[in-house]
C-alpha cells in the first residue's frame, strides 16, 4: 500500500547531532522539532559489521555470533546466537494479526521466532530500558470514540534507523479497550497515522493491528478489531512508513475506540521483535573448516578425517542406498557437481529415502556392529524449489540416523530399523532379536525439520522454521522432540549450506548381561547454517549400550505427520561430506 500525501508549507532545520537516548529523551520531555530535525544515526558499527549497542542498549543483540567458537550465552543446553542482519536481507520486524502471528511465547508462530519473556512479550521504553515502564506516549480513553497520541519520537527514530520495530499497547485497566481495527467495516474507524515532515503530512496506512493473550498458545485473528488490557491482553500496531523520507516533525496515532468499561490510560512502548537470518543469504563471519583447504570440495574425500564426501553422479553407485520420488540428477557447470531434485508428489507423505550408512553389522557375530562412530560431523547443500510450501503440515529433512535396529545381510546387508521413527520410541538398548535371531539396537533418528507455509496472508508466507526434529530417550510421548533453529529461517530458490553435528552421551555402570548401562545427560547436538551456529543442546540422551553409535546419514525428506501434501513441492540437494571435524562450507 502506498502512502497518501498532503502537501504543506516546509522549511530548513538546522540538524542537530544527538545519539539515540538524547534523541528519545529529547522528543518525549516537550523539544519535539528540535529533537526530531535531521538526528544521525545512532546505531554506530562494529568491526565485525554489527550493530554496536546505543543509547537505548539495543543493538547488541544484532552483534555477530563468534565464528571462532561453538559457546554460546544460553545456560539451559539450548545455545542460540546473536543475529547479524543481512542488509540484502527481507525486511526485519514485520508483525502479523491474521492468526499466525504473536501468541504468548512467539512473536512469530510462523517463523517460530520466540519472545524473550514468555507470556508478557518484549517492549522498550522511552528510555531504551527493556520491559521498562516509561511511554512514549499516554492518553485519557474517557468514552467511545477517537483516541490520539503522540509517536513523534517513536516514528522519527523508525525513519531515522529504518528499522520498524511497531508500537506496543497495553492499558491500566483489567477490563480491555476495545478498538476498531484496519479492516473494519467502517473505514473511518480504522487506525491511522498521520506522519508530519517538511514535504508535507504523510498518512501512513496500517499494516497491522495484532494482539496476543499471555495465557493462549493460539493465535487471533485481529484485522477488524483489537484490544489490550493491563494484564494477559497486548497489542502490536505498525504502520507503512515506505513512503516517508524524513526527518519527521510529528507523528499522531489515531484510533477510534469502540467499547471500554472503564475510563483509563492507554500506553504506548515499542516492540522489541526477535531478529532472524535467511538460510543462504550473506554471512559475515561464516565458520571455515576442512572444506576451505579444497576448492569445490574437490580431493576432500581423501581427507584422514573425511568418511564420505561426494555429490550425486553416483546414484545408484553402492555409496547411496535409497531413492527421491522424480529424481533428476543435473550437472551444475558452477560447482562442476551433479545435484539431485526430488519431490514430495501431492497426495503423498514420502518424498526421498536416501542414507549414507558409516557403520555396518557383522553376519558373522549375528549382526553386532562393524566398529562405533560416536561423533561426527554431516553437511550438506539444499534448495527449495519455487512450488514449495505446504499449509497442510512442516515436513522432515536430512539428518544423522541413530536408529540402526537389526542387520539384514540380504542384498548387500542394510540395517532394518525397528525404533526411532514413526512413532516407535527407542530405548537406547541392545537386545536380542529371537524372530531374526539377531542382536536389534533399539536407536533414533536425528531428522531436521522445516516449517509449513501460512494459511493466512502473513508477510514471511514465503519464508519456513528450521529445526531438528529428535527422537530421544527424554522425549515426551512417542514422537520426537521439535528442537528449533532459532533466529535461523530458510527461503525458497537460493542454496543454503547445513552441517549438523551429533556426540553421542556417555555410558555409565552397572551394566546387564546384554552390555547395557545407564545413559548419561551429556550427548551433543548443534547445527550451522552457511557457518554459523543456529542451535546448540548439550543434555541429550540417546544410547544405553556402548555400540550403539551413530549408523549414517539420513537424506529423507518426509510431508507431516500422516497428513499428505496438497501439491507437489521439489527440493534440490548437495554435496554431501561426512568427517570427524568441523566440514563447514563448500570453498568457491
Amino acid at each position: 500500500m502506498e502512502a497518501t500525501w498532503r502537501p504543506r508549507g516546509g522549511h530548513a532545520e538546522k540538524e542537530q547531532v544527538l545519539d539515540r537516548r538524547d534523541f528519545l529523551k529529547g522528543c518525549t520531555s516537550g523539544i519535539v522539532v528540535a529533537a526530531l530535525t535531521g538526528c544521525r544515526e545512532a546505531h554506530v558499527a562494529n568491526s565485525d559489521g554489527s550493530i554496536a549497542a546505543d543509547g537505548g542498549g539495543r543493538g547488541s543483540r544484532d552483534a555477530a555470533s563468534d565464528a571462532s567458537s561453538d559457546a554460546t550465552t544460553a545456560a539451559d543446553g539450548g545455545g542460540v546466537p546473536r543475529i547479524v542482519i543481512d542488509p540484502d536481507g527481507p525486511q526485519q520486524f514485520l508483525s502479523w494479526d491474521g492468526g499466525s502471528g504473536p501468541n504468548n511465547v512467539q512473536w512469530s508462530q510462523h517463523l517460530k521466532l520466540a519472545w524473550k519473556h514468555a507470556n508478557t512479550g518484549d517492549w522498550r521504553d522511552a528510555d531504551g530500558v527493556a520491559q521498562g515502564s516509561k511511554a512514549f506516549a499516554v492518553a485519557e480513553v474517557k468514552a467511545v470514540g477517537e483516541v490520539s497520541l503522540d509517536l513523534s519520537a517513536l516514528v522519527a527514530a523508525w525513519v531515522q534507523s529504518g528499522e520498524n520495530r511497531g508500537a506496543h499497547l497495553v492499558s491500566d485497566q483489567a477490563f480491555a479497550f476495545h478498538f476498531a481495527g484496519r479492516t473494519a467495516a467502517n473505514s473511518s474507524e480504522r487506525p491511522i497515522l498521520e506522519v508530519e515532515t517538511a514535504a508535507g503530512t504523510v498518512v501512513a496506512p496500517c499494516l497491522c493491528n495484532a494482539i496476543y493473550s499471555g495465557s493462549a498458545y493460539r493465535g487471533f485473528d485481529t484485522r477488524a478489531a483489537f484490544s489490550c488490557d493491563s494484564g494477559l491482553t497486548r497489542a502490536i500496531l505498525q504502520f507503512d512508513l515506505k513512503g516517508i523520507a524524513g526527518p519527521v516533525t510529528a507523528a499522531t496515532l489515531k484510533l477510534v475506540c469502540t467499547e471500554l468499561k472503564y475510563p483509563g490510560k492507554l500506553k504506548v512502548f515499542e516492540v522489541d521483535p526477535p531478529t532472524f537470518r535467511v538460510a543462504g543469504g550473506k554471512v559475515q563471519s561464516p565458520r571455515l573448516g576442512l572444506a576451505d583447504a579444497y576448492p569445490l570440495d574437490k580431493g576432500l574425500d581423501a581427507h584422514p578425517s573425511v568418511l564420505f564426501a561426494a555429490d550425486f553422479s553416483s546414484v545408484g553407485a553402492p555409496i547411496w542406498s535409497g531413492t527421491c520420488e522424480q529424481q533428476e540428477l543435473i550437472a551444475d557447470p558452477q560447482t562442476q557437481s551433479t545435484y539431485i531434485r526430488g519431490a514430495i508428489p501431492q497426495g503423498a507423505t514420502g518424498g526421498c529415502h536416501m542414507w549414507h550408512n558409516v557403520v555396518r553389522g557383522d553376519p558373522a557375530s549375528s549382526g553386532s556392529v562393524l566398529g562405533v562412530e560416536t561423533e561426527l560431523y554431516a553437511r550438506y547443500y539444499v534448495y527449495l524449489d519455487k512450488d514449495w510450501g505446504s499449509t497442510v503440515d512442516a515436513n522432515k529433512m536430512p539428518g544423522f540416523d541413530l536408529r540402526l535396529g537389526w542387520w539384514n545381510p540380504a542384498q548387500g546387508g542394510y540395517w532394518q530399523s525397528t525404533t526411532g521413527n514413526g512413532g516407535a520410541r527407542g530405548t537406547g538398548l541392545k537386545v536380542y532379536n529371537a524372530a531374526q535371531s539377531r542382536w536389534e539396537y533399539q536407536g533414533h533418528s536425528l531428522r531436521g525439520h522445516g516449517g509449513e507455509a501460512p494459511a493466512d496472508a502473513n508477510p514471511y508466507a514465503e519464508l519456513f522454521w528450521l529445526g531438528g526434529y529428535i527422537y530421544h530417550l527424554d522425549q515426551e510421548g512417542a514422537f520426537g522432540s521439535g528442537l528449533t533453529w532459532s533466529g535461523t529461517v530458510i527461503g525458497k530458490e537460493r542454496w543454503a549450506c547445513i552441517e549438523q553435528y551429533v556426540k553421542v552421551n556417555s555410558i555409565s555402570g552397572p551394566y546387564d548381561a546384554n552390555g547395557n548401562g545407564s545413559a548419561n545427560k551429556d550427548g551433543i547436538y548443534r547445527a550451522w547454517v552457511d557457518g554459523v551456529l543456529a542451535v546448540e543442546h548439550t543434555d541429550l540422551r540417546w544410547s544405553r549400550h556402548p555400540e550403539l553409535g551413530i549408523q549414517g546419514f539420513w537424506l529423507n525428506w518426509y510431508h507431516g505427520g500422516t497428513s499428505p501434501t496438497q501439491k507437489t513441492m521439489h527440493f534440490q540437494m548437495n554435496s554431501v561430506v561426512i568427517a570427524k571435524e568441523y566440514i563447514g562450507p563448500r570453498k568457491a
